[in-house]
């Protein structure tokens, strides 16, 4: 008896508050305080606890969370999730409503529903016997994550749900903050001296994917309904169906539309455009869908959208703010960007302290300048972005900030790689792209180095271990073992990979060095070329253009590259910690009589030019096509013409065959200097 008077007072007290909860967070009504409402709640929670057979999953008291989760569950979404093919123009508008009455065969305007596109995180709750019973987040639209319990902290989502359709009812719908639900978030974390957080959609996804659910109930979220994964039997509309869930207890949006062809949804959009500023959430444009529910299925969807509906994007907000500075950032690519630091300013509900210029050609397009007034928005109302600069009206104009020829991180060389707008660090041990750099020069492309990943990457950096590409070669075994994950015998693989790449070929340290422009190929034809990266580092502008693909643009930046002290200083390192960075088969490898020289053949050879050039190459030599400063034998056979002129006209040594053979230490051969030399 005394258990069916418990069961008895929780019903009551569980529709009280439920009550109480759809007028205060739905109606925005008070029909008793606070500390009425609080005292039913602890006597739910008092009641549940001595029968725990009392609670229910739509209990109100899960309001408050439960214990933590150690993962999110998978749930896959029948029919998936799909996302909205864009709109931005009246233009584009009408070419879908001119394929919409085209394949439908209609002989007048379609019926939309026109709908806030709100700024959230989509999710899924599904209900048995009028209980929610899962909720899930959208995810890649096929499969989300479970966030059952997280849901039910959300005032806006009913428990339980009664009616004719109620029973297996999927409903789809957005999570969200309230502008003044954000602004209080924000506040009541800057006054725990937590940081605040940056933007409406980004703290609603990780408030609702928290694995400790009462951290959720503890954010102020918002839901709002908008659809169904099935609609329930005699939904024929959408409009009827947005009807049905207000009914059932849903919050649906009050700025739902119900509109006939392309007049009436530009006059919807004008208006809600308009007052964009002041809804109480965040939106970035408004769906149109098909209202009827027929026609939509015989549109049909494609794999990642419906053919029924869009998604009109509005323009970005636009506001001016003026700039306190310009600084230039590094990102782990080795991408220069400026950045301007502006005076705070909200920008569609968010706070914008800094701005991209994106590269030097827009810095300069836009002449934005320290104290200029400027219009910023935020791009695809994500990233902030310097629309215009309006100068400094009033004011003296400070001069242009030019944009930097050395690396703000480390000062190393800078280049803009041709036909690329961005300007890149060439510096492979850049603190802001080590451990990036550590990964590409571990790669198997290049150094090869098995056992060197992402996360060891991280932990080499972090640890402080390796603060440059050199610093690869002077781990042991014993500093390794003592890492996360990193037994002795994983140590000592590794330790035996990093000695096995000491003697890699020049291409692949090349290649490693993730100078911009020079990838494989190119790494290739420059250590076949110059042979060592002694020659390499010494060779003159000139000199690099005489290889295939290396142009003007090139030339100059391998000689920053190879002349500027940080650059040229790593390069010292790595070879003081062992690396020999030699071509297979160059002089530098092989020793003969030829040794160091650089041979050119011009004219006709009794032998083939390819057992001429093995002779070279087998006594020493690095043979080329081309006559240069650095070129030290030409070998000239009859017929030999402007090649062997111009090697007269550089004092180079020039020999006969007979000659060549007679270096080579050939038997037989009676060569001679050819005159005039």
């Amino acid at each position: 008896m005394k258990d069916r008077s418990a069961a008895a007072e929780a019903g009551e007290l569980r529709a009280l508050i439920e009550h109480y909860s759809r007028l205060y967070y739905r109606d925005n009504r008070n029909e008793v305080s606070d500390e009425e409402y609080d005292a039913l709640v602890r006597r739910l929670r008092e009641l549940e606890s001595q029968h725990p057979s009392l609670r229910t999953p739509d209990s109100p008291t899960s309001r408050v969370g439960s214990t933590p989760v150690e993962s999110f569950g998978a749930v896959r979404h029948d029919p998936p999730m799909l996302s909205l093919d864009n709109v931005f123009s009246e233009g584009e508008f009408r070419a879908f409503e001119a394929r919409l009455t085209k394949e439908l065969g209609l002989q007048s305007p379609p019926s939309y529903s026109v709908e806030p596109k709100f700024d959230g995180l989509a999710v899924s709750i599904r209900y048995a016997a009028g209980v929610l019973v899962q909720a899930a987040t959208r995810g890649d639209g096929s499969v989300g994550e479970d966030i059952t319990p997280n849901a039910r902290t959300i005032n806006d989502i009913p428990l339980h749900c009664d009616g004719p359709g109620a029973d297996g009812l999927s409903v789809r719908g957005e999570v969200l903050f309230t502008k003044a639900g954000f602004a209080a978030l924000n506040a009541r974390r800057e006054a725990a001296g937590e940081k605040s957080f940056a933007n409406p959609r980004n703290a609603a996804s990780g408030s609702l994917r928290q694995l400790d659910s009462r951290i959720t109930a503890s954010r102020p979220l918002s839901f709002v309904a908008y659809a169904c994964a099935v609609p329930p039997a005699g939904i024929a509309t959408q409009t009827a169906l947005l009807g049905f869930l207000e009914g059932l207890g849903f919050p649906v949006s009050a700025e739902n539309r119900s509109c006939r062809g392309v007049e009436e949804v530009l006059a919807v959009r004008e208006s809600l455009e308009r007052r964009r500023a002041d809804l109480p959430w965040e939106i970035d444009g408004m769906v149109v869908k098909l209202d009827d529910f027929e026609l939509a299925s015989r549109m049909g969807s494609l794999s990642h959208a419906p053919r029924w509906a869009v998604a009109w994007k509005f323009n970005p907000a636009e506001v001016a703010t003026r700039v306190v500075s310009l600084e230039f950032g590094v990102g782990r690519t080795g991408r220069i960007t400026p950045v301007a630091n502006l005076e705070p300013v909200s920008v569609g509900g968010v706070t914008v302290s800094r701005a991209t210029l994106h590269n030097e050609d827009e810095m300069n397009r836009k002449d934005v300048r320290p104290g200029d007034l400027v219009v910023v928005r935020r791009a695809g109302d994500v990233i902030p972005e310097i629309v215009r600069s309006l100068g400094n009206p009033g004011g003296r104009r400070e001069p242009p900030v030019p944009f930097p020829d050395l690396c703000p991180v480390c000062s190393g060389p800078v280049t803009r790689p041709e036909g690329e707008a961005a300007h890149r660090c060439m510096n492979p041990s850049c603190p802001a792209m080590l451990k990036e750099g550590i990964i590409h020069w571990a790669s198997r492309e290049t150094l090869d180095i098995a056992g060197i990943g992402e996360m060891l990457a991280d932990r080499l950096v972090e640890s402080g271990l390796v603060s440059s590409l050199s610093d690869i070669y002077r781990l042991d075994a014993t500093a390794l073992s003592g890492m996360e994950r990193m037994g002795a015998r994983s140590a000592a693989k590794l330790v035996e990979s990093i000695v096995g790449s000491m003697n890699a070929d020049l291409s692949r340290v090349l290649c490693g060095l993730g100078i911009p422009g020079v990838g494989r190929v190119v790494a290739s034809a420059l250590a076949t070329a110059f042979g060592s990266m002694d020659e390499l580092s010494s060779a003159s502008q000139e000199e690099l253009m005489e290889v295939e693909g290396v142009g003007p643009v090139l030339a100059s930046s391998l000689r920053a590259f190879f002349t500027n002290p940080v650059t040229a200083g790593g390069i010292g390192r790595l070879r003081e910690a062992g690396l020999t960075m030699v071509a297979a088969g160059s002089p530098a490898r092989h020793r003969g009589p030829l040794s160091g020289l650089i041979v050119v053949f011009t004219g006709a050879l009794s032998m083939s030019r390819e057992e001429a050039r093995s002779l070279a190459e087998a006594a020493g030599a690095k043979v080329t096509d081309t006559i240069s400063s650095r070129t030290g034998l030409v070998v000239a056979g009859p017929g030999a013409g402007s090649k062997l002129e111009k090697a007269v006209s550089l004092g180079i040594e020039t020999v006969d065959e007979a000659g060549f053979l007679e270096r080579i230490g050939r038997a037989g051969s009676d060569g001679a200097a050819l005159p005039g030399v």
